[in-house]
C-alpha cells in the first residue's frame, strides 16, 4: 500500500500535465492561420529588403511614396574612443526619418517634446555601433535600431524609415 500511493499521486499529475498541454496545442485550423501569417510577414520583409511597396499589417496603409514626408530629425556629429585598439572614430551626418503624411501633424509635438531623449538615443546607437556595421552600405542594423529607439521615445510607431544624408565617418 505504501508503494501504490505514491505511484497513484504521479500518476495523476502526469494525466492533469497531459490534458493541460493537450489543451494548450493549437487546433488544425489555428495551425493553418499561424502559417498563413508567417508567410505574409516573410513576404513583406522580402518586399521590404527589395524596397518594394508593402503593407504594414493591421492598418493596411500601403508605403507608398506619395503618403509620406521626410521630416529631419537632426545633424549629428559623433565622437567615439576606442580604449581597447586607441583609435577615434569621427560620424558625422544628417538624419531624416519618414511618416504618413497623415500623422505629420502628431509627429511634431512629440518629437519636439522628445526631441532631446530622441538625440541621445540616436547618438548612443550610433556611438556603440561596430565599424563593420559603420561600413554597411545600407546601414541596415543602425537604421533598425534607431527607428526602435526612436518610436520608443515618442511613444508611438510614428517612424516607418530611417534616412541617412551626408553620411561620413573616418577612424583615426
Amino acid at each position: 500500500m505504501a508503494l501504490i500511493k505514491p505511484l497513484a499521486l504521479i500518476g495523476v499529475i502526469v494525466l492533469i500535465e497531459v490534458a493541460i498541454v493537450s489543451a494548450m496545442i493549437p487546433s488544425a485550423d489555428e495551425t493553418v492561420e499561424i502559417a498563413q501569417k508567417l508567410a505574409t510577414f516573410d513576404a513583406n520583409q522580402e518586399l521590404l529588403e527589395n524596397g518594394d511597396v508593402v503593407s504594414l499589417g493591421e492598418d493596411d496603409v500601403a508605403t507608398d511614396l506619395a503618403d509620406m514626408n521626410e521630416v529631419l530629425l537632426g545633424t549629428f556629429h559623433v565622437l567615439n574612443y576606442n580604449p581597447e585598439t586607441g583609435t577615434r572614430i569621427n560620424i558625422n551626418f544628417e538624419l531624416y526619418g519618414t511618416v504618413l503624411a497623415e500623422e505629420e501633424s502628431e509627429f511634431y509635438p512629440l518629437f519636439e517634446a522628445n526631441e532631446h531623449r530622441i538625440r541621445e538615443q540616436i547618438q548612443i546607437t550610433v556611438r556603440g555601433a561596430d565599424v563593420t556595421d559603420l561600413s554597411d552600405a545600407g546601414l541596415g542594423l543602425i537604421k533598425r535600431k534607431i527607428l526602435e529607439k526612436t518610436n520608443r521615445a515618442l511613444g508611438k510607431t510614428l517612424l516607418h524609415e530611417a534616412i541617412f544624408s551626408k553620411f561620413a565617418f573616418e577612424e583615426r
